[in-house]
């Protein structure tokens, strides 16, 4: 389209529920080890006291679930999980102390992420990518802005 080399965009039909997407994780050299999934996985283990239930929960198998705690807890250095094995109660599991603390650390991490991107989507989009709106642009913006074609 060469009107998007001139300078000049109007009146473009776009579809209504335009939004920045995210995913924001820890990974170790490439590694992913910690995200919003098993965030959600220790969060229903606090809450459920057994890795099978939160698991079950999730639609996820357990053998997945114990194999993600484990890989994640080797790169981390540090166990998410207490395990307690059989007995009168059946055994379970409790979050860790430092899995407290991930998951803590990692929502607040996440929440403000958020709230940043949100910021910065509002400073260079605006309202120019809702329905109904028209874009119009006048001159590119900043350094990496498109220059005019060959």
């Amino acid at each position: 389209m060469d009107e998007a080399n001139s300078g000049t965009l109007s009146a473009v039909t776009r579809p209504t529920r335009i939004r920045l997407g995210r995913r924001i994780w820890l990974d170790d050299l490439g590694v992913p080890v910690f995200g919003t999934g098993i965030r959600e996985l220790l969060i229903r283990v606090q809450s459920t006291g057994s890795l099978r239930r939160a698991a079950s929960d999730m639609g996820m198998a357990y053998s997945k679930a114990w194999h993600i705690v484990r890989r994640a807890e080797d790169h981390l250095g540090f166990k998410l999980l207490e395990r307690q094995t059989g007995g009168r109660r059946g055994g379970g599991s409790i979050v860790s102390g430092e899995g407290k603390w991930l998951v803590g650390a990692f929502g607040a991490l996440v929440d403000e992420a958020g709230a940043l991107l949100d910021e910065l989507y509002a400073k260079h989009f605006g309202e120019s990518l809702r329905a109904g709106n028209d874009i119009r642009i006048e001159e590119p913006r900043g350094e990496s802005g498109l220059r005019g074609g060959k």
